[in-house]
């Protein structure tokens, strides 16, 4: 019997299916509901039809005797951090949070992660919640690298 042949070669448009099927067939497999983020403009009245999202850095695909099997996408991402204030001044900010995203998402982001002492958690979380963000930790480990 011949060993398998794999590739790994950047991921175009016409992956997607093969992607999306993989990715369905992992959160079953995972009990999870990850999305695969937009990872190519689609829209054929763009300019940019077919090119990577703007927040998009790399992706490739790993194929297995010639057919897609996996999906990798690097994705910019962003990290609010916020320093200083009080109660009040937080109440406030916190308010205006949702403003922040709407543009970051106009500037092409698709999340945004923020990292909170776990001694300050409980303390932020209603603001944090309230303006649509999940805390995570209890369901993903998170993993760091500076490049």
């Amino acid at each position: 019997m011949k060993a398998p042949e794999y590739n790994i070669r950047q991921m175009e448009p016409r992956d997607l299916p093969a992607i999306w099927k993989a990715a369905a067939a992992q959160n079953r497999r995972d009990g999870t509901s990850y999305p695969v983020p937009p990872i190519f403009d689609l829209d054929e009245n763009s300019p940019r039809h077919g090119k990577l999202m703007p927040n998009v850095a790399l992706a490739l695909v790993t194929e297995v005797n010639g057919r897609v099997r996996q999906g990798h996408v690097w994705l910019r991402t962003v990290e609010e951090m916020s320093f200083g204030g009080d109660a009040e001044a937080w109440k406030f900010s916190g308010a205006h949070i949702p403003l922040a995203h709407a543009l970051l998402r106009e500037r092409g982001y698709d999340d945004v992660h923020v990292l909170v002492p776990r001694a300050r958690a409980r303390g932020l979380r209603r603001m944090l919640t309230a303006a649509g963000l999940q805390r995570i930790d209890q369901r993903l480990a998170h993993f760091f690298r500076m490049l």
